[in-house]
């Protein structure tokens, strides 16, 4: 992208590139902490700056509506890719088999972070730095004792969490041996930086810059707030509110809502995964612990 003075974006400032306002330099300078770059950078590509729609008399009002505009833009382009996609389903799809396909490690982390809390080990030692950090941190890696199986449950409950069921299920059930469980692990993701770690693979776009809670972009010191801050992933629920709101908007380009709610009222991207005293000394002796 050239830095050449574009005369929509002058009038913001003087000296503002289309640069300068895509990345959101001149909202930090204007008093925004954030830019919500992530998705920017994804989803801003073709935008074009309306300049007579930039009626505010002040700079920081022109600003903000430039910023009306370029929300609008992305959230028209990623609802139609979205669509294109499959919606909920096809990402929810595209997740359940990502965890399947890495499911063997899943598993080996799980007992690693066992490992570590119960002091069998010092480290998870899977030698990559970021990962050890997320299997050492509370927050991400929860170890607790499992909940009481109830056979009605351990009879349905997968071995391995799904987006289609509730993830607590696999809370009274091994994933190696299918008995009762008595300790389990979530891996708890709140950022698609930790879905692509766990998952050990790139994310598709419509899932990058997904957030579990996403709060608006609040300017420091006024009452004003950047449009932008609130343009998320498809499968966020704060979106999902959007679409449903906006359904003229929304069903003619395709978005089957009564499906997006079927699919999405389940989804929670953490892991669960149940232990039994077997099915770990079986992964332990596996990883020499």
């Amino acid at each position: 992208m050239e830095q050449q003075q574009l005369t929509g974006y002058a009038r913001i400032s003087p000296e503002t590139t289309e640069a300068d306002f895509l990345s959101g330099r001149t909202g930090f300078a204007l008093g925004f902490d954030s830019t919500n770059q992530t998705m920017v950078d994804l989803w801003s590509e073709g935008f074009q700056l309306q300049d007579s729609q930039l009626t505010a008399a002040e700079e920081l009002g022109r600003y903000c509506q430039a910023r009306e505009q370029l929300a609008a833009y992305m959230q028209k382009q990623i609802l139609q890719e979205y669509v294109q996609y499959g919606g909920a389903q096809a990402l929810c799809g595209w997740y359940d088999h990502a965890m399947t396909e890495r499911r063997a490690l899943l598993l080996d982390l799980g007992a690693r972070a066992v490992a570590v809390r119960q002091g069998k080990l010092k480290k998870p030692g899977c030698g990559y730095v970021a990962m050890d950090r997320f299997l050492t941190d509370p927050h991400h890696t929860v170890v607790e004792e499992a909940i009481k199986a109830d056979p009605e449950i351990a009879a349905s409950a997968p071995t391995l969490g799904s987006l289609h069921v509730s993830p607590a299920a696999v809370d009274h059930v091994c994933a190696i041996t299918g008995e009762a469980s008595i300790i389990t692990v979530k891996f708890s993701l709140n950022f698609w930086e930790e879905m692509e770690l766990v998952l050990g693979e790139e994310l598709p776009k419509l899932l990058k810059g997904w957030q579990r809670f996403r709060l608006p972009i609040k300017h420091r010191s006024k009452a004003r707030y950047d449009p932008v801050g609130m343009v998320g992933t498809p499968i966020e629920h704060c979106v999902q509110a959007r679409y449903q709101d906006q359904r003229d908007a929304s069903e003619p380009a395709g978005l089957n809502l009564a499906q997006e709610t079927q699919y999405l009222s389940f989804f929670d991207p953490s892991i669960s995964i149940g232990f039994s005293e077997k099915g770990l000394q079986k992964i332990w002796k596996k990883l020499g612990i």
